[in-house]
């Protein structure tokens, strides 16, 4: 059968009638926030890393279009160029 996963043993080489404790690891994740910033903060700090478009920050975030294209348009770098085309 090999190993079920890489550095563990065969099931077969466990001892008999050793006791076994088998967790379902679905029932142990739970919600960590990843940063205290809101959501809109976290939008206009992944803009100015990676200069997303507005409609790429509404579908990531969740903002309104107008919270979206006013990140896009505060921005020196990305306020002079035109619409997207896709």
């Amino acid at each position: 059968m090999g190993t079920l996963q890489p550095g563990l043993p065969s099931p077969v080489m466990l001892p008999q009638k050793w006791p076994l404790l088998i967790t379902d690891l679905k029932d142990c994740f739970f919600t960590i926030p990843l940063s205290r910033y809101s959501t809109f903060g976290q939008a206009r700090n992944s803009h100015d890393v990676f200069h997303q478009n507005a409609r790429a920050l509404r579908r990531q975030f969740g903002l309104s279009h107008a919270e979206a294209h006013g990140i896009v348009r505060a921005c020196p770098q990305c306020s002079h160029h035109g619409p997207g085309l896709g």
